[in-house]
């Protein structure tokens, strides 16, 4: 039984602010080991539970922060960008399930560091009217090749997103969103400790997982901006329609066409500020 990990870094236990997530300073480098733990708790999860293979994603910015030397061995590692379905790239429909580490709340919602793909770029994004978080459209790729999503760790504004939009997954709350840059986590050592039971209860079970998705294709897009210069831009694009000095929509056919457009759409934005 094949298992997809996909690790992010905002959600993960004693992390609370930007700084964490950018390359070049002590802090980053303190996050990156919170993450690559919380990445080893799910994996070892993951064998418990019955996994015969684990692949991981490694799925906040450059995505190449997991620290390689100190991951669980018993496990594969895509990392590196773009990546054309990017915090699900190499996911396919012989894997038995997925499971998010260390996510966050959608761009537009309280919770701590939430954005969806860039907070660069996107003020908020909408698919078919709902609000869309990493795991909308991610956990909803996967569903659309018939792969079900068994968990998800984050905050507890996160727990709230997944509950509407995929009420069958575990949802683990390894802290609450105080503020934007605020939390009251568990420790690290703690939430190794959930994260691992969770994910192996999910994934012993993920044979009857059923596979849910908050919305099907086709897809009409909502974006907003948060400058006038990046909409600017990314209304160049001839499938794009203009409806505001910072927003947009545009039609996708499929999940993968939808995530491939916002991941152009977010390189854009960032290249013009």
């Amino acid at each position: 039984m094949k298992i997809f990990i996909s690790v992010d870094i905002e959600g993960v236990a004693g992390v609370m602010e930007g700084l964490q997530g950018k390359r070049g300073n002590p802090e980053y480098e303190v996050a990156r080991r919170l993450m690559t733990g919380e990445a080893n708790a799910a994996i070892r999860g993951a064998f418990a539970g019955g996994a015969t293979s684990v692949t991981v994603a490694d799925s906040h910015g450059p995505m190449r922060n997991i620290i390689a030397e100190d991951l669980d061995p018993r496990a594969r590692l895509v990392a590196g960008k773009p990546r054309p379905l990017t915090m699900t790239d190499g996911l396919t429909e012989e894997y038995a399930g997925t499971v998010l580490i260390g996510y966050h709340a959608a761009a537009d919602n309280y919770g701590t560091l939430s954005h969806t793909i860039s907070g660069l770029a996107f003020r908020r994004i909408e698919m078919n009217g709902l609000l869309t978080g990493e795991p909308t459209l991610f956990a909803g790729y996967a569903a659309s090749i018939g792969v079900p999503l068994l968990a998800v760790s984050g905050d507890d504004r996160l727990a709230g997103e997944i509950e509407q939009q995929f009420p069958s997954a575990r949802r683990i709350t390894v802290k609450r969103a105080i503020g934007a840059s605020a939390t009251d986590s568990l420790s690290p050592a703690e939430s190794r400790k959930l994260i691992e039971a969770e994910v192996k209860a999910a994934v012993a079970n993920a044979k009857s997982a059923p596979v849910e998705a908050p919305c099907s294709a086709p897809f009409s897009m909502r974006v907003q901006f948060h400058h006038q210069i990046q909409t600017d831009a990314v209304s160049f694009l001839p499938f794009v329609t203009r409806t505001g000095p910072r927003e947009i929509t545009f039609p996708a056919a499929t999940n993968g066409e939808a995530i491939g457009c916002l991941a152009a759409m977010a390189l854009i934005a960032g290249a013009v500020l």
